[in-house]
């Protein structure tokens, strides 16, 4: 880093704490991101970039790309493992949960201050529809009468139960289904910078423009 770049850095850092921060950032990134060298160390600096920030927690959704399912399947693994080893040598006031693509919790470590919630390939549709499922199920075991049933038996089977503040798409201009439910009154941003070459003083720029929006959710 360049010294007019922490100096930079510094002073947006300055600005950025005089606003309240978001307290949940969610990023979609893809399987290729991650594929690039450097690409898994990157995943751990974003998430203690945030937590230096003083982020309370992230949602990260790893886009794994439709292929022969078992391909995909094997791809998820890797992804899993790779990530589980990554984020295992963060602090341990870092706390994290990574899911599966069948939604399962592959691994997790409770943290102190911290919170990262990791998805393979298990997106919103997914999440929703498995919530239905259950419930479906203990309508059917006559647990629960139809006529009761609310948002809030949907929003407690879901697997991150908060909702973001802020969602990045990082080097790309499409969304994704990661946390339909959850992030309908979120702030998006899309960010032409790729994932590979995405530096601290982006999010802080990211999270200053976020600061600077009037937020309606929903009105």
């Amino acid at each position: 880093m360049s010294f007019v770049t922490s100096l930079y850095e510094k002073h947006l850092m300055q600005q950025v704490n005089k606003y309240p921060l978001p307290e949940h950032i969610s990023l979609v990134i893809s399987e290729t991101d991650l594929l690039h060298a450097d690409g898994f160390r990157k995943l751990k600096d974003f998430v203690l970039w945030c937590k230096q920030t003083g982020i309370e927690m992230v949602s990260i959704y790893i886009d794994v790309l439709d292929t022969e399912e078992t391909l995909k399947s094997q791809m998820t693994e890797k992804l899993t493992e790779k990530i589980s080893e990554f984020l295992r040598k963060t602090p341990q006031g870092v706390g994290y949960r990574i899911f599966a693509e069948n939604g399962k919790v592959h691994s997790e470590r409770k943290g102190k201050d911290f919170q990262a919630y990791v998805s393979i390939g298990f997106g919103g549709r997914k999440e929703v529809t498995n919530a239905v499922r259950d419930i479906l199920q203990k309508v059917k075991e006559g647990k629960i009468k139809p006529s009761d049933i609310s948002e809030k038996d949907i929003e407690s089977r879901l697997k991150v139960k908060h909702e973001p503040d802020l969602f990045i798409r990082s080097g790309g201009k499409h969304l994704s289904d990661f946390l339909i439910w959850q992030s309908i009154y979120s702030e998006y941003y899309f960010t032409d910078v790729d994932w590979q070459s995405i530096r601290k003083l982006d999010i802080i720029r990211i999270i200053r423009d976020f600061q600077k929006r009037q937020r309606r959710f929903g009105k």
